[in-house]
């Protein structure tokens, strides 16, 4: 819903209105969605924070009370979880915080325990384990906000159940409870004390006495019976980690919770290793010291944290992390769920390279070692035959060899290990117990090269020195993993991030690998099995090369280019319609706005807006309404359109739309017409358009078109283009240089006193159209007929005032402005506008306008004033009237 200002006096009442009817909500209404649209419209208020919206609703209106009747044993659960979140709101938005307490100000938190301790605080407490999961959820999003007051925390420790409310909505069925009491929790942690001791910290040591909650969390995460309860338990350690403060750090720590990540992340359930796996790269990102919270025993420093920089410390955590459990998920060469486990946990120690650049100087080291363990990994897990073997020799890059010293380095360098690796790959994946199925190659490779992205977006300069483009570019060769759509849609989109490594300062570093990797390109994209997806993805690749100055500029000047503009050129005549789609679109996108300079520059140059053009013929429609698509964007930019002269483009494509917008296809039609308005409004060439073509002889087609056309979209853009027209027409008459450009242009034409610059409009009868077309059947035709003739009247009334336009006398004692102006001597006849205006002031405007406006079925969204009777009154039984769900 649109809000307006809270100050304003007709919202004000209305926001007044909803919030008294709330109790009354009647309990027939059907559709739950009703109940949540208010809470949306109220919240949306609350939100402001509005000190004068605060003290209206706490104080006028008293909305405490009115949520404490929402709240009685018989009312309908659905208002009450409605006012228990509106409580939530407004006590986390407050505008009078501890800070600003005194006089006669109070906060929400004070009004609530002085008035409503026995009503709503008690039902609050009480219904954290009601029957319905959303009143539990209610509650628990009430207290969240209830808690961060120090005078609700000591409340709410008073009533001694707070332990059994935690332990009851950890265990809960419904997951929206679960988040809820994960971030009362995070909340509870958030807001206890640095320096001395809060009530938030007696809270908190209830909850380990009481409820032992950390033993609690540890054997949800821990239990191999149940699925549901370790993504429970993750989904706390989730949220106290994301909240990437001081304190939940500390938490982390003293919990000792994330000490057997490793078995997390290494669980047979896919969806456990991929939240212990978010967990550990936030970690990784956002923690000082990650080994205090992964293990203290891990921790090998003698001396306290404190006394060592982030730095080392990250760096200890590094040489763990590769050493010991990196180490030990490769050493397992016949599991793929460790070999991608092992590739989780390196793209996770890539960000934070980037943060901590130095390291001791270690930086660089840890770039390299993690490297060259994805690109040990994807080479690992290729399969090539002896044919394609002999096809990428010459990009062949030869085993990987790890960096580093350390054992890792030492056994993935071993002679034979990466072959056992690569064998054992091959074998059928064994799924575990409780597993959705085993890890296939692909998802490794997958993984890998996301990893690999980051690195080359994230540190050039490493993956510049590395093998890393013969290694995407072998994989294009492996048939087996790129049969997976995903596999060649990861490739290619590495493929230009890592050949951008290879340039430095506008020059590009290796020449011959460039042309490599083009001829793997071109060797794709003449692939007479290639389907029009992945040719998609092979143009996306390619637009990304002409997005880089330096390789763009290679692809146009370069053999390279050449090749690639042929083999677009042969692709234009796939038997596949698509395909040839496909193309049309990457030619014409080369000129969309914010494209690429060197793209448009190739195209120009290989004269490919000509290949286009043949295809406005095409036997298909998508390919001919694709054509015209690509023409409109060449003519809106000003190199296209340059182009577009130089080959006499402009006069040949005006000349083929009179047969192109008569199609079979509305779509076609469209596509004409939205040319059409670009020709004339933006490029200023409706003589070529008007006179050179058949299409406005006389105005028969037109009126066909714009009243007749069993399209409403086609009917609309017919009134978009001559509402260009009617533009056209009055900037012409208003600009003599121009006129004079277009008379010399229409000088061998006969038709040259007839067919005038500045009476186009009146020639095709577009004014006797547009009336007509307030008539329309398509509510959204009468909407842009109606638009289009406002504008035009308000011109019109712009021209009589100036003195543009001139009346005659009796014109002027007809007219409604009652004009005073005398027609000119040298005037014979009306200016035809005044002909069109006195039509237009005959026009009930009023009237349209209400034909125009939105059918009762918006009414509800749009007009907010109405929620209080549509919204929350209901007269119907269920199921009966508007009374039911929407899906029904």
């Amino acid at each position: 819903m649109v809000h307006q200002d809270p100050a304003s006096e007709g919202t004000l009442e209305e926001l007044r209105r909803v919030v008294e009817a709330l109790p009354r909500m009647p309990r027939n209404i059907v559709d739950d969605t009703r109940h949540e649209k208010v809470l949306s419209y109220v919240s949306a208020f609350i939100a402001q924070e509005d000190p004068a919206l605060y003290h209206t609703m706490l104080i006028d209106w008293d909305i405490l009370h009115i949520f404490e009747e929402c709240l009685t044993k018989d009312q309908d659960y659905r208002v009450s979880c409605v006012a228990l979140r509106l409580l939530g709101f407004l006590l986390k938005h407050d505008t009078v915080t501890d800070s600003t307490l005194g006089g006669d100000s109070q906060n929400v938190w004070q009004l609530l325990e002085q008035r409503y301790q026995s009503t709503i605080l008690e039902f609050m407490i009480n219904n954290t384990t009601g029957e319905e999961a959303l009143t539990r959820y209610s509650c628990l999003f009430a207290l969240e906000s209830a808690v961060s007051y120090d005078a609700g925390a000591q409340w709410l420790l008073k009533t001694g159940k707070i332990a059994k409310i935690v332990s009851a909505a950890l265990k809960d069925t419904s997951s929206y409870v679960l988040e809820a009491a994960c971030r009362f929790l995070v909340a509870i942690i958030e807001n206890r004390g640095i320096e001395k001791t809060t009530t938030h910290d007696a809270l908190m040591d209830t909850l380990l006495e009481s409820i032992s909650l950390y033993s609690l969390i540890h054997s949800m995460i821990s239990d191999q019976t149940s699925e549901r309860n370790r993504l429970a338990g993750l989904e706390f350690l989730w949220m106290v980690t994301d909240a990437r403060s001081g304190r939940c750090t500390a938490f982390l720590k003293q919990s000792k919770l994330f000490f057997s990540y490793m078995s997390l992340l290494t669980d047979d359930s896919r969806l456990v290793r991929s939240r212990s796996l978010d967990i550990f790269s936030i970690l990784l990102d956002s923690t000082p010291y990650p080994l205090g919270i992964l293990g203290s025993d891990k921790d090998t420093s003698s001396t306290m944290d404190v006394d060592r920089s982030e730095d080392e410390a990250l760096v200890e955590c590094y040489n763990y992390l590769i050493e010991h459990d990196i180490r030990s998920l490769m050493a397992q060469s016949d599991s793929l769920k460790a070999l991608h486990v092992a590739t989780g946990m390196l793209d996770a120690m890539i960000k934070p390279l980037a943060t901590h650049k130095e390291m001791h100087g270690q930086g660089p080291q840890f770039k390299d070692i993690i490297l060259s363990i994805v690109l040990w990994i994807i080479q690992a897990l290729q399969e090539h035959t002896k044919g394609q073997q002999t096809e990428w020799q010459h990009i062949h890059a030869g085993t990987v060899t790890v960096k580093g010293h350390g054992q890792l380095a030492g056994l993935l360098n071993s002679k034979g290990f990466q072959f056992l690796t690569k064998t054992n790959s091959k074998t059928k994946p064994v799924r575990g117990a409780g597993s959705r199925g085993g890890t296939l190659p692909k998802t490794v490779v997958l993984s890998a090269l996301k990893a690999l992205q980051n690195l080359g977006l994230l540190f050039p300069d490493t993956v510049e020195q590395s093998v890393s483009i013969n290694i995407v570019l072998s994989i294009l060769f492996d048939t087996k993993l790129c049969a997976d759509q995903r596999v060649f849609k990861a490739c290619l989109a590495t493929l230009p991030i890592v050949l951008k490594t290879k340039v430095r300062n506008g020059h590009l570093l290796d020449g011959q690998l460039f042309s490599s990797a083009m001829k793997v390109v071109m060797k794709l994209l003449n692939e007479p099995t290639s389907s029009s997806t992945l040719l998609r993805l092979i143009l996306t690749a390619v637009q990304e090369f002409f997005a880089d100055d330096t390789l763009g500029r290679v692809l146009v000047q370069e053999n390279v280019g050449r090749d690639l503009a042929e083999s677009l050129e042969i692709k234009l005549y796939d038997k596949e319609w698509d395909v040839r789609d496909n193309v049309v679109e990457f030619i014409g996108g080369l000129f969309a706005p914010g494209g690429p300079d060197h793209g448009v520059e190739w195209a120009l140059k290989h004269d490919l807006l000509e290949s286009v053009f043949r295809k406005l013929s095409d036997q298909e429609a998508y390919v001919r309404a694709a054509s015209i698509h690509a023409f409109e964007t060449v003519m809106r930019d000003s190199r296209g359109w340059k182009g577009m002269g130089a080959k006499q483009l402009e006069d040949r494509f005006s000349q083929q739309l009179p047969e192109l917008i008569r199609d079979s296809e509305a779509f076609v039609r469209r596509a004409v017409l939205e040319a059409m308005i670009c020709l004339v409004s933006e490029r200023e060439s409706g003589t070529v358009l008007m006179v050179g073509t058949d299409l406005f002889v006389d105005a028969t087609f037109m009126y066909k078109l714009t009243l007749d056309d069993s399209d409403w979209e086609v009917r609309i853009r017919a009134c978009e283009f001559l509402a260009a027209v009617w533009e056209h027409c009055v900037a012409l008459d208003e600009r003599a240089d121009y006129r004079a450009r277009a008379a010399k242009r229409l000088k061998d034409s006969t038709e040259q006193e007839h067919m005038a610059p500045n009476w186009w409009f009146y020639d095709i009868k577009g004014d006797k159209i547009l009336i007509e077309a307030t008539q329309d059947a398509s509510r959204l035709v009468r909407l842009s007929s109606v638009e289009t003739l406002k504008k035009m009247k308000f011109s019109i009334e712009e021209r009589l005032r100036n003195g543009s336009i001139v009346m005659s006398e009796a014109t002027s004692a007809r007219d409604p402005m009652e004009a005073t102006h005398k027609r000119k001597e040298s005037d014979s006849v009306d200016h035809p506008h005044v002909a069109f205006y006195r039509a237009l002031c005959k026009l009930d405007f009023e009237r349209l306008d209400a034909t125009t406006s939105v059918e009762q079925l918006y009414q509800e969204v749009l007009d907010v004033e109405r929620v209080e009777q549509v919204v929350m009154a209901e007269n119907e039984q269920a199921n009966d009237g508007n009374n039911v769900l929407d899906c029904y």
